[in-house]
């Protein structure tokens, strides 16, 4: 097949996002009608340039159809690799894609609804734009870009007079350059899919309560977890399954902070964030349970 400009930008969308749906891809590329952007996407598959995990089509055989899921194949790494200077990876992308399980698939997906979200309420204005997570790493300190896992931010909790090392590691670090404000804000993502206990006995188990002691501990005058990434204060966002989840939530986030709450949490549910056409007029709510938005 000869490759178009649009099938370039499909294959970056896909390798940078690990997983897209046909609809993430309708969004990004909507000069395209559906139809033909659909049938470039299996173009693209039958050639090997994007694949389709195996994982989801089992799920659609007992949950019915749904948009077709995306990952990178071999020639398209390939083909990034030879066109962008994208390291070559020492694996097959068929093989990691065929066993990439369906809770890691649609914790994937979760996280690409925000970032796609911000993508695309960006697209077209000179105003605001976003900065990805490859540039915010770029500029972050040279130790923090030799690291094993660059992302992972280590803290240090206390619970009940006992000190405790723990890390944690955001789904996405993503920012906002407000151009004509002449402001960034950054942002730590949190995918949530309601498979993590929000409160656990001990603070070592892994819950959300621990999640947002670890981000406190790394936040405030020091912003420790903002200097190990080169960046200013940040805020957690928190893209969670249901309104009920949210509060139980904000309910940690006022235990971890003596009843006063936090307005560097803020929390949404995936319905809210699909249904509102643009994420900077997203009401978020925040760890004092106010509603927030991103753009004001």
């Amino acid at each position: 097949m000869r490759l178009t400009g649009d099938d370039f930008d499909i294959i970056r969308h896909v390798y940078r996002h690990r997983f897209l749906r046909s609809t993430h891809l309708l969004g990004l590329l909507n000069k395209r009608s559906g139809k033909k952007l659909l049938e470039r996407l299996g173009a693209l598959y039958h050639n090997g340039y994007l694949d389709r995990p195996r994982a989801q089509l089992d799920y659609y055989a007992t949950a019915g159809s749904a948009p077709m899921v995306y990952g990178i194949g071999n020639r398209g790494a390939g083909l990034l690799a030879e066109f962008d200077g994208v390291p070559r990876a020492k694996v097959d992308w068929t093989d990691k894609n065929r066993t990439a399980g369906r809770l890691f698939i649609e914790h994937t997906l979760l996280t690409a609804d925000l970032a796609v979200s911000f993508e695309i309420a960006c697209r077209g204005t000179s105003d605001v734009r976003v900065i990805a997570p490859d540039d915010i790493l770029a500029g972050a300190p040279e130790a923090t870009r030799k690291a094993l896992n660059p992302w992972a931010l280590p803290a240090k909790i206390v619970h009940d007079g006992t000190s405790h090392d723990v890390r944690v590691i955001p789904d996405k670090v993503i920012g906002l350059d407000f151009t004509q404000a002449r402001k960034r804000s950054y942002f730590f993502v949190e995918a949530d899919r309601a498979t993590m206990p929000v409160m656990r006995s001990h603070p070592r188990q892994t819950s959300f309560h621990q999640k947002i002691l670890a981000y406190l501990a790394g936040a405030g005058a020091g912003n420790a977890h903002g200097k190990r990434l080169g960046i200013g204060n940040f805020r957690v966002l928190t893209v969670t399954t249901s309104r009920e989840r949210m509060e139980t939530m904000i309910a940690a986030v006022k235990l971890a902070t003596r009843g006063h709450g936090s307005n560097q949490f803020l929390f949404t549910d995936r319905a809210s964030l699909l249904a509102c056409p643009d994420i900077l007029m997203l009401d978020w709510i925040s760890g004092k349970g106010e509603r927030v938005q991103l753009g004001a």
